[in-house]
């Protein structure tokens, strides 16, 4: 009788699973939106090199400064930051920026950002973003999950940065 009970819970779990793993198959995720959340630009400093490390070749960049604009934000990147980008040591083509930035709105307001991401090709990265701030004013921008694309240009930099939005 046990071994009845056993094979019939069993044989429900299967179907159970079946009809679940058919309902995945067919249901097509939506992808979440985009919103504009400003374009930058920054002028960076000479570079450092260091050449030949476990990890790759280390460029290290200081921001001088810069300024940023949006539809809910706007004002001027400060010279407290910079880059602390990587050149894989494999092969030498995948560029890992490693950004830590000071931002003040133009209602005084500090906001400093981190951003990191993988060259796409010589001039130009995909960036992840990520904020922190005290101010009740931009205190949303702490949840916010951006993504940007970062172009290079010599010594300045621009990047256009757009927050994800719920399907």
């Amino acid at each position: 009788m046990k071994l009845n009970v056993f094979a019939f819970l069993f044989s429900l779990l299967m179907l159970f699973g079946l009809s679940l793993a058919d309902s995945l198959r067919t249901k097509k995720p939506k992808a979440p939106g985009l919103d504009l959340l400003y374009s930058a630009n920054i002028t960076g400093g000479e570079s450092v090199v260091i050449a030949g490390g476990p990890r790759g070749t280390r460029i290290i960049s200081p921001i001088l400064g810069g300024s940023f604009a949006g539809p809910r934000l706007k004002g001027t990147i400060l010279p407290l930051g910079g880059d602390w980008a990587l050149l894989d040591a494999n092969n030498g083509t995948t560029l890992t920026p490693d950004v830590l930035q000071t931002s003040q709105t133009d209602d005084g307001e500090v906001i400093q950002v981190w951003e990191t991401g993988r060259s796409q090709s010589q001039n130009e990265a995909y960036v992840t973003l990520n904020y922190e701030t005290g101010s009740q004013k931009y205190y949303w921008i702490n949840s916010v999950v951006a993504i940007g694309i970062l172009n290079v240009a010599g010594n300045s930099l621009s990047v256009d940065v757009w927050q994800l939005t719920a399907p």
